[in-house]
């Protein structure tokens, strides 16, 4: 707390022209206590801060002598490096306890306790060795405070998924998972759908029924792909089924997105990753290869997507993407050839390849991304 916060108010008592009295009546407190806190005798209790800015029509930041801008910038300081982190996804004890540092700084901020409970997680709940309980207590504590307290639909919704990620990999409560799920709003009356269907009444802003339809289509090829690995029995006769699946997937997202899938790019670089696996299960591994260079190739096209660019499809070419700022697409592509050289290409499936030319030129182009 600020030392001089007692000068403070005794400067603003006297600007206003109240007096001890009647200061001390408004805040239901004795004269003496206001003459102790203008003497920085005591402070006053932390629940009174507001009332006391109130009384003086005053924020509490100038109550307590914050400087808005100077924590407006620092708070901005702390979003790019929240943001950096939420994108590469390294996380350390170190970062953890940056974390706690940023959510000491500003115990009311949203983005700032989400990253805290979002780096607990991280951390802690895919552990080799186990999720870790009671971190995990910790941070299904913030996302519960957040659900309660936040004003914003979105953001509200957003706690809620990570709060059922918690409970369904962490916990492994399939309970509360269920609880959680039943709060989330169905898709029937999701915002998108609603907009994409007042679109179609009235002939208007055809981009609401584009951004539903990219939406649809993103959660439509994430399911599809988990379903065909997980769903679907994983025998050698149901490979090339299988492959050719995964192929319809491919052929979904650039149906809807056209030739150019932008990010979208880094989801077909992993579904040709996957084909590649069937590939060498097979002992096709000409074709293995073939695949993974196409891999390789929608990673550097996802690389080299700038800001501002347009799906060409029909069904999305009013979308721009991507909007979230010029690292943005880069961190995608680092991110995917990062996971893919360091989680995937070491595993011994790729060994019948591994000292061929071309696997050398995948590996090779992928390190250049993925430094």
């Amino acid at each position: 707390m600020n030392l001089k916060l007692g000068s403070t108010i005794k400067n603003l008592r006297m600007h206003n022209r109240f007096t001890q009295e009647e200061m001390a009546t408004y805040l239901g407190v004795t004269p003496q206590a206001v003459s102790r806190w203008e003497s920085e005798t005591c402070y006053p209790d932390i629940e009174l801060l507001p009332s006391i800015a109130a009384f003086f029509s005053v924020s509490t930041d100038t109550l307590l002598g914050v400087n808005r801008t100077e924590r407006e910038k620092r708070l901005l300081e702390i979003y790019d490096i929240i943001d950096e982190h939420s994108e590469t996804g390294d996380d350390t004890e170190e970062t953890l306890r940056e974390a706690r540092e940023f959510a000491a700084e500003f115990p009311t901020d949203e983005k700032v306790q989400e990253h805290l409970a979002d780096t607990l997680c991280r951390i802690y709940m895919w552990s080799p060795d186990g999720a870790n309980r009671e971190a995990l207590k910790e941070a299904e504590k913030i996302y519960l405070t957040l659900i309660e307290n936040t004003k914003d639909v979105d953001f509200r919704n957003k706690m809620l998924e990570a709060l059922l990620a918690l409970y369904s990999v962490g916990y492994k409560d399939g309970f509360k998972a269920e609880s959680m799920l039943e709060k989330l709003p169905s898709m029937k009356y999701s915002r998108e759908r609603v907009a994409s269907e007042l679109a179609e009444m009235t002939r208007e802003k055809d981009e609401y029924r584009q951004e539903f339809i990219e939406m649809l289509t993103a959660h439509l090829g994430t399911a599809l792909e988990n379903y065909i690995i997980d769903g679907i029995p994983n025998t050698p006769d149901m490979w090339d089924k299988k492959i050719e699946m995964f192929e319809y997937v491919i052929g979904l997202y650039i149906f809807v997105f056209g030739e150019n899938l932008l990010y979208y790019h880094a989801d077909v670089a992993g579904l040709y990753r996957v084909i590649a696996t069937y590939k060498l299960s097979q002992q096709k591994y000409d074709e293995a290869l073939d695949v993974l260079e196409k891999m390789c190739e929608h990673i550097l096209l996802e690389n080299a997507v700038k800001s501002g660019e347009k799906f060409t499809s029909h069904f999305t070419n009013r979308l721009v993407y991507p909007e979230r700022g010029k690292d943005f697409t880069p961190l995608i592509a680092h991110n995917c050839a990062y996971y893919t050289l360091n989680g995937k290409l070491v595993q011994k499936r790729y060994d019948p390849i591994r000292e061929t030319e071309r696997f050398k030129a995948v590996v090779e182009k992928l390190e250049q991304i993925a430094e």
